[in-house]
């Protein structure tokens, strides 16, 4: 556990502080403390979003499955839509 005084904690980066500084360096956080917390709160997302997909996989799961459901048609409509539509990608 890290050290902490007065609501402050100490913590050793290792690699992690290159690229915190990094950050800082072009101007996309104003110190590594900055860069720290927005790492911190896009954990906090992203375990957000994982339980609530959980949570709709079990929905889905639990829902039963549809009789009426014919997989051989939504895959041919899927390839034809696939086959059609225009391309998003771009070149890097």
């Amino acid at each position: 556990m890290p050290k902490t005084r007065s609501g402050l904690a100490s913590v050793n980066l290792g690699a992690a502080k290159d690229i915190a500084l990094r950050l800082v360096a072009e101007g996309r956080f104003e110190n590594v403390s900055d860069a720290c917390r927005a790492g911190l709160r896009r954990l906090e997302e992203d375990a957000r979003v994982v339980e609530h997909l959980v949570a709709l996989g079990a929905e889905g799961m639990s829902s039963g499955i549809d009789a009426g459901f014919d997989i051989d048609a939504f895959v041919d409509e899927s390839a034809t839509a696939t086959a059609t539509a225009p391309s998003t990608s771009r070149a890097l």
